[in-house]
């Protein structure tokens, strides 16, 4: 199980520290890093396929709160929802007001981009709230879709590939992987200088470290610290840096703070 959960680059190296390593890094993205990050699902690209991904042609829309002219370019380059024509890519918001971006992948857009543009999907991240609040009409959409010589999860690797550009700020995670973005959990320190751990599922959290769901949801919703030291939040902080712990040594020092916090805690009175 531990090998499934922290992946081929290690405990320390999970693929959201190394996501969060290459952003603060500044260096060019390279399709090595692409396949060190996603090692946890086998998924690798190369140069060459990496340098023809970034050359896919794309289109932009910018008038999106035109919904029926926005629907039928759509049809029209991509075909109609759970058409048996499906087309693979990506996709990126731009918030024009601030220039924050979103990018996202699916293995069929026309479905994807329907529901976006029909305000269906369920709210989660910052994308669509903010999508639901102005009605469409202060975002661009610029689409990448993959007509010809598709290569099988191309659509994932050019996500990543901009997930490590520090534009797309309106993206919670920085490692692509198909999950909501509302599932994703950080625990750090509780300035949030230090990041301690991460899943793409709060699942994860819940148990591999011995915490009880109502226990990690009111520390969540409320902003208060789990033991007293550690706080849970769904977005990442860029300037935090990451503690070098493995997941095994991270359960074992948490343990102990539960075992501290418990004897620390008032006794309640007798009835």
């Amino acid at each position: 199980m531990w090998k499934e959960i922290l992946g081929r680059a290690g405990p320390n190296k999970h693929s959201h520290v190394l996501a969060i390593e290459q952003l603060n890094s500044g260096k060019v993205v390279t399709a090595n890093k692409i396949n060190e990050i996603l090692a946890y699902c086998n998924i690798k690209t190369t140069n060459q396929e990496l340098k023809d991904l970034l050359n896919t042609p794309s289109f932009i829309l910018t008038n999106l709160n035109q919904k029926s002219i926005t629907k039928k370019i759509l049809k029209e380059k991509l075909g109609l929802p759970n058409s048996k024509k499906r087309v693979a890519g990506i996709y990126i918001f731009t918030h024009l007001t601030t220039g924050g971006k979103y990018v996202g992948s699916s293995s069929e857009l026309s479905f994807r981009l329907n529901g976006y543009i029909n305000l269906t999907h369920r709210e989660s991240g910052l994308l669509i709230p903010l999508l639901k609040k102005e009605q469409l009409k202060n975002f661009s959409l610029q689409v990448f879709p993959f007509y010809e010589n598709y290569i099988k999860n191309s659509e994932i690797v050019l996500e990543q590939y901009y997930l490590l550009d520090s534009n797309f700020t309106l993206n919670t995670t920085k490692v692509a992987n198909g999950s909501n973005d509302e599932k994703a959990v950080f625990m750090y320190n509780r300035d949030m200088s230090i990041l301690y751990y991460y899943t793409n599922e709060e699942i994860n959290l819940i148990k591999n470290f011995n915490i009880h769901h109502t226990t990690f949801i009111k520390h969540l919703n409320k902003g208060t610290y789990y033991l007293g030291k550690y706080k849970f939040f769904r977005e990442p902080v860029l300037t935090a840096k990451v503690k070098d712990i493995s997941y095994t040594d991270l359960a074992i020092m948490l343990e102990k703070d539960r075992v501290k916090f418990n004897k620390n805690k008032p006794s309640r009175p007798a009835a």
